[in-house]
């Protein structure tokens, strides 16, 4: 009895299939040397073949197994049934079978590489069949089982190596899913810019125009904003409002209250625009635009001449189509090109095509038939003289070639006449095109210089080195919004400008209102021309790598609201007329520097400056002690304030500027910075997360010290108490009188500020007015690094009104959930990240807590589950 082969290998030769049947004699059939003949010629044959022969032992196999229950097996005798096992088995094998010939007519590109297996799989069922057909009344049941499972097991070998899609693609929903993922179909579909007619047809574009049509004419216009940015693109809110603040689009009047936010929430609603999600799920400050509406807004855009656009969507370069311009990554000339007919000629010469080149190489101009004409009189005298040469005249052949000289020397006399003649013709021409030439590019000047001086905005879009030329760029003279720096909100396109020199143009712009070269490198120092910018709201220099200072009349920029020199790591001097800024309302990136003239004491006269980014640099500067907090209260309007410490302005680099002989030690005075002669001049507060516990009962009162602490011969601080209360430092225990009576109060006045960011703080006392008294309008306090313990309480009833609190990247704070409710009891917001001693928060996977969550408001006495 046959036994199929139980190995299926799916590249093999039909040499190795054979040694290997012949090995282990696991496949025998019944017809003999015959069918392994027969086998081996299969094994050449194609695919198709192959599927053919095997089509028709399904046939053969699926009819056995209509008879097989007719059959008996020797455990029941003649006459008895087939077990129902065996017969389920004989159907399953059948119907694999037929959905393997079934697959393989969909694969014949695959006949190379599955023909083996598939011969190998027909080769087990001829031993099936043999076993059936050779002894019909007494079938080897187990046996036939036996080679059953192995056929079986083989076919499931071949199955896994079907591609994917071919198995699948049988269903609707794979041929639906193929369709529309096959490269060949999408590159087959019409692009939705160019197809005319391909939106106007359906409801969805009849809905959306009556949308866009129920919006007012300034509300279009910011929506059409959207349109000059790449399919999908992130466009930040604040970007949007500094345009369209530019742009006069957003009315200031008392009749129209609108924020940007609202309008940007109209425009969510019916479904515009989408806003960007953070990971935590919290709506971010960034918006982007469906492709589809992208489409159809780039359409609207186009009736609007609301920036220019190409067949593909793409916003263009092109002059003299809209009065506003983008600026885009190309190759060769452009309209900004110095030599403009140069530019005009190639873009002529691009738009002909290679049908009209071909059409041009075609047709033959007069002077090329003649030269062809001459030539083939050359070749027809050539033969003539080849033809007496061979002759038996040798007379004939001499006065022939004689004949041929003098036609020669004719025709070279007449060709040097025509030389010359047509030399001077030839001169003529070019010095009329050339007068001609003159004249268009006059007129393409005059026509650019007018186009240019009625330009309202100027928008880089993709271009990395957006260095103009210089006789163009101060053309611009009616001009509003100047954007050349970068909008993506990463630094992944470098932007960077050889010459500056063009930016001297800007001296003509007086209605210049938003100006940015935000992530432009090679600024060194912005021109003198800045100064002539009356009416500049907006200037953003955010990341100008090399920018190292400004220049004095910035001073002059007196409408200027907005000035960001964040990120502007080598600027180092800062003139003191930036406090002649009176309408600054944002200033972003002010680097106190020892270099640097401009200080906080400047600052103090701009009484409308409500935000303020600080840079420290110095080593001598420093915000601990109690002093510092007069650089904050004599503004009169800062509510939102961030300090950051730079490289110079570190505790290491402290410790260093004071003690540079001693590199190991670390004495009390390097620790407290520049005002260590003001040692402790007022109490030290408990802290939240303190290693030592607050006491429940009672304020935290201030230790009265007796008169041995003030005399104490090593001058040393007091220690703290186990209650957790501090002392009072030395210096101020020696200012007290004898009697012990307590000190006044440590801070008297108040800071309006609603949001505070410190950042890389370079100690581990926290200021010592950052106490919820002094910071009673407090809304978000955040700290990012930095050497800061502990944030500080002054007592047990003193809290924080904070709402928001962003822990970051701080080592040294220690404390758990119980403290945060107790000294933040109106938090709504806890953001922590890598801070690994702050304990027990409910933070989700993003270091994020919220009140909110899933629509629930969550207990602020819950506990961390």
């Amino acid at each position: 009895m046959a036994k199929t082969s139980e190995n299926l290998s799916l590249l093999p030769t039909s040499s190795e299939a054979a040694n290997h049947d012949a090995a282990n004699g696991d496949s025998k059939s019944n017809t003999g040397t015959s069918d392994k003949l027969q086998l081996d010629e299969a094994c050449k044959v194609p695919m198709g073949k192959v599927i053919v022969s095997l089509n028709r032992r399904y046939e053969d196999l699926k009819a056995a197994a209509h008879k097989a229950p007719k059959l008996s097996s020797p455990a029941t005798g003649a006459g008895d049934p087939m077990p129902k096992d065996e017969t389920s088995d004989l159907d399953k094998a059948c119907n694999e079978l037929k959905y393997l010939i079934d697959e393989f007519k969909k694969l014949q590109v695959y006949e190379t590489n599955l023909s083996d297996p598939l011969v190998t799989i027909e080769k087990n069922v001829d031993d099936i069949l043999g076993d059936l057909n050779a002894n019909p009344d007494n079938v080897e049941w187990e046996t036939t089982k036996d080679n059953l499972k192995v056929l079986r097991s083989n076919m499931t070998k071949v199955k896994a190596q079907l591609p994917l899609l071919h198995q699948t693609s049988s269903s609707t929903e794979a041929r639906r899913l193929l369709a529309t993922t096959s490269r060949e179909e999408a590159s087959k579909l019409p692009s939705p810019y160019q197809a005319d007619g391909i939106f106007e047809k359906g409801s969805f574009f009849k809905e959306f125009q009556h949308r866009y049509e129920t919006l007012g004419i300034r509300e279009k216009l910011c929506l059409l904003c959207f349109a000059i940015f790449p399919e999908n693109a992130e466009v930040s809110e604040r970007l949007l409002r500094f345009w369209w603040e530019g742009e006069r689009l957003r009315l200031t009047s008392e009749s129209d209250t609108k924020t940007v936010n609202e309008i940007l929430d109209e425009f969510v609603e019916p479904g515009f625009i989408q806003p960007v999600y953070k990971r935590s799920g919290s709506k971010g400050s960034c918006y982007k635009m469906h492709p589809i509406v992208r489409c159809l807004i780039v359409r609207l855009a186009k009736q609007a001449n609301f920036f220019y656009y190409d067949s593909k969507g793409y916003p263009n370069m092109e002059f003299f189509k809209s009065k506003k311009i983008c600026l885009v990554k190309s190759e060769g000339p452009s309209w900004w090109s110095k030599d403009v007919l140069a530019f005009k000629k190639a873009r002529e010469q691009a738009q002909q095509g290679n049908d009209k080149k071909q059409a041009e190489a075609g047709t033959m101009t007069e002077e090329k038939k003649k030269q062809d004409q001459e030539l083939e009189e050359q070749e027809l005298e050539e033969q003539e003289r080849q033809e007496v040469f061979f002759t038996k005249n040798a007379r004939a052949f001499t006065k022939a070639c004689k004949q041929a000289q003098q036609w020669k020397a004719k025709k070279q006399a007449e060709a040097d006449t025509m030389t010359k003649e047509k030399k001077k013709q030839n001169q003529k021409l070019e010095e009329q095109e050339r007068k001609e030439m003159e004249k268009t590019r006059g007129k393409l000047e005059t026509r650019r210089i007018i186009y240019l001086e009625n330009l309202q905005t100027l928008f880089n879009v993709s271009k990395q080195s957006p260095e103009l030329p210089e006789e163009l760029f101060s053309k611009m003279k009616n001009i509003k919004v100047l954007y050349l720096g970068r909008w993506e909100r990463t630094a992944e396109r470098h932007m960077e400008v050889e010459d500056v020199d063009f930016l001297k143009g800007l001296k003509n712009m007086n209605k210049l209102r938003f100006f940015i070269l935000h992530g432009i490198s090679g600024i060194k120092k912005l021109p003198d021309s800045i100064g002539m910018l009356q009416n500049l709201r907006i200037l953003d220099l955010k990341a100008c790598h090399t920018l190292e200072e400004l220049p004095k009349e910035v001073g002059l920029l007196k409408m200027l609201s907005y000035l960001d020199l964040s990120e502007c790591y080598l600027l180092d001097w800062i003139p003191t007329d930036l406090s002649k800024l009176s309408k600054l309302k944002v200033l972003k990136g002010f680097v106190i520097s020892s270099n640097s003239p401009c200080t906080l004491t400047h600052l103090t006269t701009l009484s409308e400056l409500e935000k303020l980014s600080i840079s420290i640099h110095n080593v001598k500067f420093s915000i601990k002690e109690e002093e510092s907090i007069k650089y904050f209260s004599e503004f009169k309007s800062l509510t939102k304030l961030k300090i950051a410490w730079g490289a110079g302005g570190t505790k290491k680099s402290l410790d260093k500027a004071i003690h540079p002989e001693d590199k190991n030690k670390t004495s009390e005075a390097s620790k407290l910075g520049p005002t260590a002669k003001v040692l402790e001049k007022y109490l030290k507060l408990p802290f939240l997360g303190s290693s030592k516990s607050v006491p429940e009962k009672g304020n935290v009162a201030v230790a009265a010290t007796t008169a041995k602490a003030g005399q104490d011969k090593n001058g040393d601080n007091a220690k703290k108490q186990k209650s957790g209360a501090v002392v009072q430092s030395n210096v101020h225990a020696n200012n007290k009188d004898q009697g012990g009576r307590s000190p006044k109060p440590v801070l008297q006045s108040e800071l309006k500020l609603e949001k505070l960011d410190i950042r890389c703080y370079p100690d581990k006392e926290p200021p010592k007015w950052l106490v919820p008294k002094t910071l009673t309008r407090l809304k978000r306090l955040y700290f990012r690094g930095g050497e800061v313990s502990h944030i500080p309480v002054a007592n047990r009833h003193e809290k924080w009104n904070v709402e928001i609190l962003r822990l970051k990247y701080l080592i040294n704070i220690k404390m758990d959930w119980k403290q945060v409710q107790k000294q933040f009891p109106e938090l709504k917001l806890l953001e922590k990240v890598n801070c690994p001693q702050i304990t027990f928060c409910p933070c989700d996977a993003s270091g994020v807590w919220e009140v909110k969550q899933a629509g629930t408001k969550i207990r602020m006495d819950a506990q961390p589950s």
